[in-house]
């Protein structure tokens, strides 16, 4: 801890980035392959920058291409730049910048490595592998005491790698992971992301991993799955619905047909009791006062006469019908 005290006291300074001013100090890491440096951002006190406990961390391996270059070939430009706005927004911050070209193999290695991945169209992983390299040789214990000497105890890692999780837990630090999502620039990115997810457990969303073609074959898929699940469930409330609907089209129209059967007319009654109450009139009258085809002689002896005479007026009271009949009845009974 007096190490790194007295080395951000002789380094501190100012540094301007995106129009912005940061107080930063410089730490070494000393090591051959997995050393480098750490720079300290923070508000300035005599000089030096001042960072507490939960403050943001980036553990970052070297990358030329990515770095200097600014090659859309991977995404560690991008992850670093993603890094430093996070800090600088915060104001304080760590950002330890390691030698570790190449996942720890160096540059010379990682040439051979894309070159072999372009020669048999295969990920960085396994051209390693056929050059007898490891996977990745990159070691994050240094890195976790320097963080330890700066006077931390807890951090907040920006990292999608979980290798770089553990040696700073096992250093004693409380590790918060802040994960670092950048959209790959290139089609090379993106299928190193999904070499990344698949080789080494990164924790990179499966969309950032996909290529524009399979992300819409896969959301066309999913889209069509819904619809084949959506429609019967849909349905049934549908169905169900539709009968409940024409139960109640049927209820209800039945209750206008009987409101208006029942509603009263002006004379007081209901129609219907009205219908059945002149129908049983009529057939009371039929009964009382029937239509005989041959009547009695006293009924009919009065309208005999002879012939040429005019016929009698039909007395009132009588139906025409029945005075025809009894007319009719009375010439056949006579003969005239």
């Amino acid at each position: 801890m007096t190490e790194a005290a007295s080395s951000l006291d002789e380094t501190g300074h100012r540094l301007t980035r995106r129009g912005r001013e940061l107080q930063v100090g410089v730490v070494p890491i000393p090591h051959g392959v997995d050393g480098g440096h750490a720079l300290v951002f923070g508000q300035a006190t005599h000089g030096s920058p001042v960072i507490s406990d939960g403050c943001l961390v980036r553990i970052h391996s070297r990358c030329l291409y990515g770095d200097a270059l600014r090659s859309d070939d991977c995404d560690c430009g991008p992850e670093l730049d993603m890094a430093m706005d996070m800090i600088q927004n915060e104001g304080a911050g760590v950002l330890i910048y390691l030698e570790q070209e190449g996942r720890g193999a160096g540059l010379i290695n990682k040439a051979r490595g894309l070159q072999t991945s372009e020669r048999f169209d295969i990920d960085t992983f396994t051209s390693y592998a056929r050059l007898e390299l490891s996977a990745d040789s990159r070691s994050y214990e240094l890195a976790a005491q320097c963080l330890r000497d700066l006077g931390l105890t807890s951090v907040r890692l920006l990292t999608n790698n979980p290798d770089k999780v553990e040696p700073l837990e096992q250093a004693g630090l409380t590790v918060t992971r802040v994960p670092l999502h950048t959209w790959p620039r290139s089609e090379r990115a993106r299928k190193y992301l999904q070499a990344k997810r698949r080789h080494r457990g990164h924790q990179i969303p499966r969309l950032l991993a996909v290529s524009p073609v399979e992300q819409v074959s896969r959301e066309r898929r999913a889209r069509i799955h819904l619809a084949s699940v959506a429609i019967p469930v849909m349905a049934l409330p549908s169905a169900l619905l539709g009968y409940i609907g024409v139960a109640t089209i049927s209820a209800a129209t039945g209750l206008v047909v009987l409101g208006l059967c029942m509603w009263p007319d002006r004379r007081g009654g209901y129609r219907p009791a009205r219908r059945i109450r002149n129908a049983a009139r009529r057939s009371v009258v039929d009964v009382e006062q029937p239509c005989y085809p041959y009547p009695d002689l006293g009924e009919v002896s009065d309208d005999i006469r002879a012939p040429g005479e005019p016929r009698p007026p039909t007395p009132r009271g009588i139906g025409r019908r029945r005075a025809r009949a009894m007319a009719h009845a009375g010439a056949d009974q006579f003969g005239t």
